[in-house]
């Protein structure tokens, strides 16, 4: 496979395992608790692996969009992960963000509702050394207005990463978390964010709207994962696009996509924009 040529401009780096652990090949360390049925992968205690580049399946364009920001910055990187799970790409993001000369900090911001992958983002980040002044954890759930919201109580968290504010409803066991609106995230960096890494279940289609004008204003570029459905998916896209964003990658979800790297199945849509008013 050839890969996409980002990938070129950061080192693979060799681990050594925990038994507990599985790596990536820009260093970052994940508990295999965070995933039912990851245990039977990790690397032995002791064993050095330098693990390859990602597969080509619907993630790979999540390594694309936080490495491209990554590369592309000159100073601090800010970087938000909205619902967060564990923290995943903030953590990459930082791992990378450590190969470049360039960058002289990074302000994270994780923002995740469920109680117990809250504290996996937690651990995530301190496991893998990302910690400091710049970098907050929020336990609650991304919502139009700030406030208060009721979020699904999530009985399996190592195979429950789709629980969102939109899916309560009479019968729903949930919990009160506090809800973060767009600009109070934003309002936490510096500066503008590189990247705002958006996954958060169908609520997507309540928060970005009302805050296109926000975004444009403090964000270099976006990702969005996508629910609910194809025509919602396609309306976002084109909003992004009437306000002056550009069109990076589009996949439409649940759907078999042709993408230079090969056909992938895709589960959620996945929409990467950049902010003009930045490049």
């Amino acid at each position: 496979m050839t890969h996409h040529p980002i990938f070129e401009k950061f080192d693979r780096v060799t681990s050594v395992g925990t038994g507990n652990h599985v790596f990536d090949f820009i260093g970052s360390s994940t508990n295999v608790d965070f995933r039912r049925g990851w245990r039977q992968h990790a690397t032995k205690a002791g064993a050095e692996v330098m693990p390859a580049l990602p597969p080509a399946n619907e993630h790979y364009f999540d390594w694309v969009a936080t490495l491209w920001a990554v590369d592309r910055c000159r100073g601090t990187l800010r970087m938000a992960e909205l619902g967060a799970g564990w923290a995943p790409w903030l953590t990459r993001a930082a791992l990378a963000a450590r190969q470049r000369p360039a960058i002289s900090g990074i302000e994270l911001i994780a923002v995740e509702a469920d109680e117990t992958h809250f504290a996996w983002v937690n651990e995530h980040l301190t496991a893998n050394g990302v910690r400091g002044p710049g970098i907050h954890a929020l336990r609650g759930a991304v919502a139009a207005q700030p406030g208060i919201v009721r979020f699904p109580r999530v009985d399996n968290p190592d195979e429950n990463y789709g629980a969102s504010i939109r899916a309560v409803g009479a019968q729903t066991d949930y919990v009160e978390v506090t809800a973060f609106s767009i600009d109070q995230i934003l309002d936490r960096f510096s500066g503008p964010a590189d990247l705002v890494h958006v996954d958060i279940q169908g609520a997507e289609y309540d928060v970005l709207p009302q805050s296109m004008p926000r975004l444009k204003q403090s964000v270099r570029s976006i990702m969005v994962g996508t629910h609910q459905s194809l025509e919602m998916h396609r309306g976002l896209a084109e909003q992004f696009k009437s306000d002056g964003w550009t069109e990076v990658l589009n996949f439409d979800r649940n759907a078999l996509c042709e993408t230079e790297f090969g056909s992938i199945q895709f589960g959620d849509g996945f929409l990467l924009f950049d902010n003009p008013e930045y490049c």
